[in-house]
């Protein structure tokens, strides 16, 4: 749980992007069980007394299930309700919003994809006035899958339609496509299109579509030092009143990135360019140079300095000198984590735990073993986990990417538990991955007939050959002339052995039916010796 008091008056908001205001905000996560989490938030915002009078309150509960093999997959839905005042120049605006919502992220080896919905209402009315009723549905889904360890690919699509007192008002869609192949070992090309269109008749039919191609080449000259080359080709036509105007630009660009070595810092610096268009005869050059570094507990301090222009459509470039200290707090597995958060920056992080799956469960428990020294890749940068286990990747920016372990570094003992992830990062998203490992053991023993019923093998009883064993779930072996099985590359955590039924010679019947548990762990990962028995039917 976490209770947020708060007040930010409106003199220190001057010229930046923040909001004054005083309230209360409460957050709850509660894991219900290992599979089912409840998450609730309850706010009560108001003005300053130095600004125009506004209020703003509400709460929203969502309910997530996680489901699959390693619970990686999750269906979640949610509710939210908020009721916020404002007093404009006409007067006091007064809306009551509702919307429920639900999402389902499937994630398996090598895919992954999302299908998302949300349908809102707002009721909105001016000086207690008409009330009027705004609605809208939103769809959207994604699909990430990787061909091969150097081929990525990504689609995405969301479209938004709205009605206005039960009347169509408007209609967006948008949509991605994204493929990343490494052509050669330090180096990605990244190809994309993308598609924006907004049509909304009521205003007299004005209808605008943007589509865009881009193309860039990054090298990484080291995990930490990369050089990155792009140039787009954008195209946007505008429909309005029965006039059509076309506008089509080019942008090109270059950047270098340095990583400090813990990724606890970034040195950037970018250079850009964009060809006349329309009413604009000259080019626009834009340039940005930006040092960022974390302080202890995530804090985040950045300075930059930047010459750039505000629309598509200025002459004259703006200078700006920019210096900004934030943090977040974020929930993960019941846990809350720090993490850095910036409204003038949509980059991301990765971050997670490398363990050993101790009861072979796939996911991580507390109490299980963390891991340093493991190295963890995306495209052509890695980390390192530190003694706690933990990984970074700090300051990644939106896109598709695959998050792995170094196959060329991970010890030889150690086999994955946890498969690649694919994963597709939006503006201001942080993705918390843990990857598992195990130790590969082994587990022999004997099958025989259990002349005199101790469980025991005995001098002079009977072995037998061509028996079907079965490690659950589903892994079989048969036992050689001599009686004896053997199954190795198990891995850690308990198992059960029992004796198919079904493959035993007629008069035989099985003594331990239940089977029998195994455990293989760090200290003991081969199991020796064995005894299943068997023993003789009794007929009438």
């Amino acid at each position: 749980f976490e209770a947020i008091v708060f007040y930010i008056p409106e003199t220190i908001t001057q010229g930046v992007k923040y909001t004054s205001g005083r309230g209360e905000r409460v957050i709850g996560v509660l894991e219900l069980n290992n599979d089912l989490i409840l998450e609730a938030e309850g706010f009560l915002t108001d003005s300053p007394p130095d600004t125009r009078k506004w209020s703003f309150h509400g709460g929203n509960l969502t309910l997530t299930k996680k489901f699959g093999k390693y619970r990686q997959n999750s269906l979640s839905g949610g509710f939210l309700k908020e009721w916020a005042t404002r007093t404009l120049e006409e007067g006091q605006l007064q809306t009551e919003e509702t919307e429920v919502n639900s999402k389902l992220l499937l994630r398996e080896v090598g895919i992954s994809s999302t299908a998302e919905g949300a349908l809102n209402s707002t009721a909105y009315s001016l000086n207690d006035g008409l009330r009027h009723q705004l609605q809208t549905l939103t769809i959207g889904g994604a699909l990430t899958k990787s061909f091969s360890s150097t081929l990525l690919a990504g689609l995405g699509l969301q479209t938004e339609t709205s009605w206005l007192d039960q009347k169509y008002q408007a209609f967006n869609l948008e949509g991605d496509a994204t493929i990343k192949w490494g052509v050669w070992g330090n180096t990605l090309v990244i190809g994309s299109y993308q598609y924006r269109g907004v049509n909304t008749p009521h205003k007299a039919g004005l209808q605008t579509d943007e589509s865009k191609i881009a193309l860039s080449l990054q090298h990484f000259f080291s995990d930490h030092l990369n050089l990155l080359l792009w140039g787009d080709h954008t195209t946007q036509r505008h429909l309005f009143n029965g006039r059509d105007r076309l506008y089509s630009f080019t942008g090109l660009g270059t950047g270098l990135n340095y990583y400090w070595p813990d990724d606890q810092g970034k040195l950037s610096w970018e250079l850009s360019y964009c060809s006349p268009v329309g009413f604009r005869p000259t080019p626009q050059w834009s340039s940005l140079f930006s040092v960022q570094k974390y302080l202890p507990s995530a804090l985040l301090l950045k300075l930059e300095l930047e010459r750039f222009y505000a629309t598509l459509w200025d002459d004259e470039p703006e200078l700006l000198i920019r210096f900004t200290l934030n943090q977040a707090l974020g929930f993960s597995d019941g846990q809350i984590r720090t993490y850095r958060y910036s409204e003038e920056d949509n980059t991301a992080i990765i971050q997670g735990i490398v363990y050993l799956d101790e009861n072979g469960n796939g996911q991580f428990d507390e109490w299980e073993k963390r891991l340093s020294g493991i190295t963890m890749l995306i495209d052509g940068r890695s980390a390192t986990t530190n003694e706690e286990g933990e990984y970074i990747f700090s300051f990644v920016p939106p896109g598709i990417y695959r998050v792995d372990f170094n196959p060329r570094s991970l010890p030889a003992d150690y086999t994955p538990v946890t498969g690649e992830q694919v994963i597709r990062i939006r503006e201001n998203e942080n993705f918390f991955l843990d990857f598992g490992v195990t130790l590969n053991g082994s587990i022999s023993g004997l099958v025989f007939i259990d002349a005199n019923g101790d469980g025991v093998r005995n001098e002079g009883e009977t072995v037998l050959g061509m028996v079907e064993v079965i490690l659950e779930p589903n892994t079989t072996t048969f036992t050689a002339q001599d009686g004896t099985f053997f199954f190795e590359g198990i891995p850690l955590g308990p198992h059960r052995l029992r004796i198919s039924p079904e493959s035993l010679p007629p008069g035989l019947k099985i003594a331990v039916e239940e089977g029998i548990n195994v455990l293989l762990t760090e200290e003991v990962l081969t199991v020796t010796d064995l005894q299943l028995p068997l023993t003789e039917q009794l007929t009438e």
